[in-house]
């Protein structure tokens, strides 16, 4: 008797330890990475960038500070003009009483596409300006500021940056029980174009080296504003929202939450939670 008792109590035990690992088990959910990049790209599409630090000369320089931005979707956020202003560097040299630089003239986003890898989401801005990318300067270090002569270096060739693009890697990760991106690299991509100026007897070499060391600088600061600009808690917690906006109503997911969540091959894999 007491033997029968405790087999039943044993296969009672057995099937509620299944069950209850069948139940750990269901509480989850795959979902395709194209699909939440198509929900990300809705969300993050109207985000501009405007790369900028060109203005009147002024103290014998042409730098303008705190003119480049970047602004999130006011939808995103719900606090509309939410703009990010920083300074690109003035990358200028002094040479026989002259300032020799370059300047970032009017550079703007053109577009922002979202798409799906195996592991992490990439956010990919193209960049494009209404005439030359960067516009090279000369000025005379006397009171008052005056340009250089074209026969004392006042002409210099402008500079096209071809097929600029900031790609963004981003990475699934869990706040306010949905999904959100943590944006982990910015790489600046594009090649800059001076034409037959390298070329150019005596200067040619120079100026292209000159312009080499700018560039490395120009997508150093870039990259490390747009990833700071992006990795804000206001940003994490606005995505997170569209992105439960979209569990709810795509998935039917409302009466759950987010627990964990692991890209792979393409696929996240979401850990299920009750609850909000």
């Amino acid at each position: 008797m007491v033997r029968g008792v405790a087999w039943r109590l044993a296969m009672a035990v057995a099937a509620l330890s299944a069950a209850t690992a069948a139940t750990a088990q269901g509480l989850t959910q795959t979902i395709s990475g194209s699909e939440l990049a198509s929900r990300l790209q809705t969300a993050l599409g109207p985000t501009t960038v405007h790369l900028h630090n060109f203005g009147p000369v002024k103290s014998a320089s042409y730098h303008a500070a705190n003119a480049s931005s970047i602004k999130v979707p006011a939808a995103l956020t719900g606090e509309p003009g939410q703009r990010t202003y920083f300074t690109l560097p003035d990358a200028s040299t002094l040479l026989f009483g002259r300032r020799y630089g370059y300047y970032v003239d009017h550079v703007r986003s053109t577009g922002v596409f979202v798409t799906a890898g195996a592991d992490a989401f990439t956010i990919s801005i193209t960049l494009a300006s209404p005439g030359p990318a960067l516009v090279g300067t000369c000025v005379r270090l006397k009171v008052p500021d005056q340009p250089c002569s074209a026969l004392a270096g006042g002409v210099q060739p402008s500079v096209e940056w071809r097929d600029a693009r900031i790609d963004i890697v981003a990475k699934p990760m869990v706040s306010r029980r949905s999904i959100a991106l943590d944006f982990e690299s910015v790489a600046i991509s594009g090649d800059f174009d001076v034409g037959q100026a390298c070329e150019w007897p005596l200067i040619g070499k120079r100026l292209c080296a000159a312009l080499n060391r700018q560039s490395l600088r120009l997508r150093q600061k870039v990259a490390e504003q747009v990833k700071s600009s992006l990795n804000t808690p206001e940003l994490r917690i606005a995505v997170a929202a569209a992105v439960r906006d979209y569990l709810d109503t795509t998935l039917e997911l409302s009466a759950f939450g987010v627990r964990r969540v692991v890209m792979q091959d393409g696929q996240l894999v979401i850990a299920i939670a009750l609850g909000r």
